[in-house]
């Protein structure tokens, strides 16, 4: 296993997505710029592990998750898995809607 910087941003952006934020309201909220929030997103920039863990709780996500795309065991098994099915079901309807 590796770690994929691009699945990473994904990740984080569909999360952001998802709590109707946008990229400068997650920068704001992290205390970074835009700009930096855009590159880690974007798969250009890393961040830091401090950072890795204010975006999880910000998101309200585990930073397994966010690293790896795996729903970590544990008390938010069931809203985890959840959220995966809600991030399925809008792939489906993005691509009946194109």
């Amino acid at each position: 296993m590796y770690f994929n910087q691009v699945e990473f941003g994904k990740r984080i952006k569909e999360e952001r997505n998802r709590l109707q934020m946008t990229q400068e309201d997650l920068a704001q909220e992290l205390n970074i710029g835009y700009v930096h929030m855009n590159g880690i997103e974007n798969g250009r920039k890393g961040c830091s592990i401090d950072l890795l863990l204010e975006i999880a709780e910000v998101l309200d996500v585990s930073t397994d998750y966010l690293l790896t795309g795996r729903l970590s065991g544990g008390t938010n098994t069931a809203k985890n898995k959840l959220k995966e099915i809600a991030a399925r079901l809008n792939e489906i309807v993005g691509q009946l809607d194109a």
